[in-house]
């Protein structure tokens, strides 16, 4: 076999390859649109917290919240400084 013949047939074999890629992926781009469809949905809001409002949580003491919450840098409760 001759190195013409060589190449063309292995140009021909990467643009059949080549093609059939490019066919399932096109094929499977619409499973995968379906699938996601349903996975992306937003979920609701866990049912133990309240919702958070300006006040914080209600019924939740959370001190990090209420410390970021705080007026004056003095009132959050920051940690002490390193040495």
């Amino acid at each position: 076999m001759s190195r013409f013949g060589f190449r063309v047939i292995l140009a021909l074999t990467l643009f059949a390859v080549a093609a059939g890629g490019a066919a399932v992926g096109v094929g499977s781009a619409a499973s995968i649109e379906s699938a996601l469809q349903d996975a992306l949905q937003p979920s609701a809001a866990p049912a133990l917290l309240g919702p958070i409002t300006e006040a914080g949580r209600k019924g939740w003491a959370c001190k990090p919240e209420q410390a970021a919450s705080a007026r004056h840098w003095q009132d959050a409760e920051l940690p002490p400084a390193a040495p």
